[in-house]
């Protein structure tokens, strides 16, 4: 069951981290569009971004190769951290509305776990006073006053719009993820009631049942009806050979040489004398069927 529940989760995660992934794309792919082809600019800003698009693509694409999408989400992070520094520094740093942008890197990280929460949230508050304390060096914004409002209501709208996303994919991804788990964890509750079951079943059972190691023979599991039915404490006949506890009569190695040649799904009867503990004995029939280098046997006393 954790085993079908990780992979639920890593098939979410992987999810989250495709659908983010291609929404950072798109967005920073129309403001390329809108920055080279409809305004015309002609900045370093739109070659990096330009190298963002190119390097963030490859990082999703490559996902489907390496499969390892721990990688691809923090690929992901920090690519769009530089990419959002380089925006906000060129249209004017703290002052930009670009630098709300930032708060996203520790939102998405703390998707993953804790830990990177707690980096990419050291990270932001130190780029932010690194920005502050560096002011002076900030070159004059790139954004003209006609287009400040336009850009102000883009960077809002990016912000608002992934935090969404990222909030509704985690918290589905979670709620999924727990509901396979509970589903698992109901399976697993009949199966062992199931178990249980079968368990009273056999220990109360009127036969002898035991499982037994083809290749030596020896009694490896065995029901308490052998206590009730020959008299035997249980730990005197777990681990011995189950012939120890039958009479060696005219074709016993016969049935020796057959059983140790079972093969998986074979289905073997013979019946043999049983020695009780008090020196009597008692005919049994017995019948097992070969699994796994084992022969599950019952035995019914003859009548």
């Amino acid at each position: 069951m954790a085993k079908y529940v990780y992979q639920e989760l890593l098939d979410r995660q992987t999810k989250v981290t495709k659908i983010t992934g291609y929404a950072i794309l798109g967005f920073f792919g129309l403001i390329f569009v809108l920055a080279k082809y409809t305004f015309g600019f002609d900045h370093t800003l739109v070659n990096i971004t330009a190298g963002f698009l190119v390097l963030t693509a490859a990082n999703l694409l490559l996902l489907e190769w390496h499969k390892k999408v721990f990688i691809t989400y923090q690929l992901l992070i920090f690519l769009s951290y530089g990419v959002i520094v380089a925006l906000a520094w060129f249209t004017g740093g703290l002052n930009s509305p670009a630098i709300f942008i930032l708060t996203i890197c520790p939102v998405a990280a703390f998707s993953t776990s804790k830990k990177q929460g707690l980096i990419w949230s050291a990270i932001t508050f130190f780029t932010i006073f690194a920005i502050l304390i560096n002011g002076s060096l900030i070159p004059e914004s790139i954004i003209t006053r006609e287009l400040q409002t336009a850009f102000s209501f883009f960077s809002i709208i990016f912000v608002l719009s992934l935090a969404i996303l990222i909030s509704y994919l985690v918290n589905r991804s979670t709620f999924d993820v727990h509901r396979a788990f509970n589903r698992d964890s109901k399976e697993l509750k009949d199966k062992s009631l199931r178990l249980e079951n079968l368990t009273t079943l056999l220990n109360y059972s009127n036969d002898l049942m035991c499982i037994i190691d083809l290749s030596t023979l020896t009694i490896d599991d065995l029901n308490p009806v052998f206590k009730l039915k020959l008299g035997y404490e249980l730990s005197e006949v777990r681990g011995g050979e189950l012939f120890n506890f039958i009479n060696k009569e005219d074709g016993t190695d016969k049935v020796i040489s057959e059983i140790k040649s079972l093969r998986d799904d074979q289905v073997m009867e013979f019946s043999c004398n049983m020695k009780c503990k008090d020196g009597s004995s008692k005919l049994y029939n017995w019948v097992g069927i070969a699994k796994n280098g084992k022969m599950h046997a019952s035995a019914r006393e003859a009548n």
